[in-house]
């Protein structure tokens, strides 16, 4: 009987020991970054970028000088504008052959987290990104 007495005194003591509050996870991974690409046109000094918030919402930004415009869209426009903008964006980092030289960057692009130039030389590319840029002004 002092057994089973002393065994449910000594139980809580042994579980209060592995009992720990949990610690903090990160959340500065590339899963949770709110701009999905981002692309600085140095030219005309406009900035486009394409957000998720917290709630899944997507929208379009236009930043130009010290104007903002942004524009919600649904999810399924905005996976499509991504999915362009990524093919792109490889397509100029890969496939796309890239002049040698002095560059003046004319275009600056980030796609999570992953940054790039394109020189006013790299034409091809310059024309790659200049239909995409197109379409994104239209929206606006």
């Amino acid at each position: 009987m002092y057994f089973f007495i002393s065994l449910m005194l000594l139980c809580p003591m042994v579980f209060a020991q592995h009992t720990e509050q949990p610690t903090k996870e990160s959340v500065t991974d590339l899963r949770h970054q709110t701009s999905l690409f981002r692309v600085v046109d140095l030219k005309s000094k406009q900035t486009f970028t394409l957000e998720r918030s917290q709630s899944s919402d997507h929208f379009l930004k236009l930043i130009k000088g010290d104007e903002e415009q942004s524009i919600k869209l649904d999810s399924r426009l905005a996976k499509k504008i991504d999915m362009d903008f990524a093919s792109r964006f490889i397509r100029c980092q890969y496939e796309l052959p890239t002049v040698e030289g002095a560059c003046e960057v004319t275009l600056r692009l980030n796609m999570k987290g992953e940054d790039q130039e394109i020189c006013l030389k790299d034409d091809k590319k310059g024309q790659e990104m200049a239909a995409f840029i197109e379409d994104l002004k239209k929206r606006f």
